[in-house]
């Protein structure tokens, strides 16, 4: 049985940047397979949803997504806007220069696409929201600590994180899912290991507390498909 108590801090493939290109081209297609499956973009469209509808009508409503990367998520969003008439400016910022190059290539050139780190490149920016869809599991507590206080300090009206549920039922599903189905082998070794990586509830209640931010702001909703949404709102 795997030890779910802790995080794990072994490494998943996909963030290993010698990673071959074509090999994390056709990783991001099945994870997007995995995610259209598994409802997995449920949590972030719905806090994308949420903040529009209060905050999107009548103007431009700047998003910036954290660890974009092949830029699906983007993608959705500028469907979900189009299709309601909201005006959106929408920026991705990824660590992979390859994973940006496959989100420029797949996408809208009105989505603008950034490499490199947002700490280091995004100082001097705000937006009205920022967003963060399954990828604070790949960071370490204090990484993700740091990055929750950037996205407070940068965000006009609020964020949103969606990320994994650390439970031993999502971690034998998706760990039998992705073989049954033939997945590739950096899926096969990174779906699991990305539940083990992951999250409960007193995780997200002690991070945002390391972070110092305001829990009268925040709200955590737990998904029926094992995952969080974190979604955090300025005080007017």
């Amino acid at each position: 049985m795997i030890e779910l108590d802790r995080r794990s801090d072994s490494k998943e493939y996909i963030d290993d940047p010698q990673l071959n290109a074509q090999v994390l081209r056709q990783t991001y297609q099945e994870m997007k397979n995995i995610n259209t499956c598994t409802l997995g973009y449920w949590p972030t469209m719905s806090a994308v949803g949420y903040f529009l509808a209060r905050y999107g009508r009548g103007r431009v409503t700047r998003i910036l997504d954290i660890g974009c990367g092949d830029g699906e998520v983007l993608r959705r969003i500028d469907a979900y806007g189009r299709s309601r008439n909201f005006s959106l400016e929408l920026t991705g910022i990824d660590l992979s220069q390859e994973v940006i190059a496959a989100a420029v290539a797949r996408t809208n050139p009105k989505i603008n696409f950034i490499h490199g780190d947002i700490l280091v490149h995004g100082d001097n920016k705000t937006y009205d929201l920022i967003i963060n869809s399954l990828t604070m599991h790949h960071l370490t507590n204090q990484e993700i600590v740091t990055l929750m206080q950037w996205m407070t300090r940068h965000a006009r009206i609020g964020w949103s994180i969606s990320d994994l549920n650390r439970r031993a039922i999502a971690y034998y599903f998706i760990k039998y899912f992705v073989q049954l189905k033939k997945f590739n082998h950096v899926i096969c070794h990174d779906a699991p290991l990305s539940v083990a990586r992951s999250f409960r509830r007193r995780d997200w209640a002690d991070l945002l507390a390391q972070a110092e931010i305001d829990l009268g702001a925040v709200k955590i909703f737990w998904y029926p498909n094992f995952r969080y949404g974190i979604r955090y709102e300025k005080p007017v």
